[in-house]
């Protein structure tokens, strides 16, 4: 049997959120062992190695538990006609997908659907200034309040969560501190998601910046 040695990634970039298609084959690592797979905004995405003619890893961050997973696969497995799925080893949450063109062009699209029902069913579309930042905003907002790092310099840890066109203001509901935080660009969402703590200021309006963190 003929083994067809190439492959179709679908991953979602950790920084920008862009999700793309890329494809690999086995002439790719001709004279190297390691080829990076980088995303248009230049960040490196995740790392394919190779140990051996026949034994290959996969290297990422991963962006559920914050920390760096390698997985292991054969040459028959990296190279079939079967879907991998590229997870969170702590939690098993799907980050991407791996295998042939149409197959993972069918995940990725779906994927992109169900997000965007999300966000035309917000509405997002009309009353923001770039929805798909605000979602991903809020999203890592929600994450960061999961493991209580939400509070505020007062001691409370009721906090308000309000959606403005370009921003997200978070209120203490005791001092009336707010904290704005900008939702507008890639950066805005890359900044955030360097962050595990957000601390408003007591009884202040102010700026998310490193005093709040």
């Amino acid at each position: 049997m003929l083994l067809e040695c190439n492959a179709t990634l679908a991953w979602r970039c950790p920084i920008c959120g862009e999700l793309e298609l890329d494809e690999i084959n086995i002439f790719d690592f001709s004279g190297k062992n390691r080829l990076e797979m980088k995303c248009v905004c230049g960040f490196t995405k995740l790392v394919f190695g190779k140990n051996s003619p026949k034994k290959y890893w996969l290297e990422y961050s991963c962006i559920v538990c914050e920390s760096t997973h390698r997985v292991s696969y054969t040459q028959s497995k990296l190279w079939s006609d079967q879907i991998k799925e590229i997870k969170c080893l702590g939690n098993n949450a799907e980050l991407g997908y791996l295998g042939p063109y149409d197959e993972v062009k069918k995940l990725a699209e779906e994927e992109e659907k169900c997000l965007k029902l999300m966000i035309d069913q917000l509405e997002f579309d009309d009353y923001f200034n770039n929805p798909e930042i605000m979602l991903s905003v809020l999203n890592e907002l929600h994450d960061i309040a999961a493991t209580n790092g939400l509070v505020c310099q007062c001691g409370n840890s009721d906090i308000d969560i309000d959606m403005l066109p370009r921003e997200i203001r978070l209120t203490c509901n005791n001092c009336h501190g707010v904290t704005r935080i900008s939702a507008e660009n890639k950066d805005d969402l890359a900044f955030l998601r360097k962050i595990k703590q957000i601390k408003i200021l007591e009884g202040v309006v102010s700026a998310l910046e490193g005093i709040n963190i």
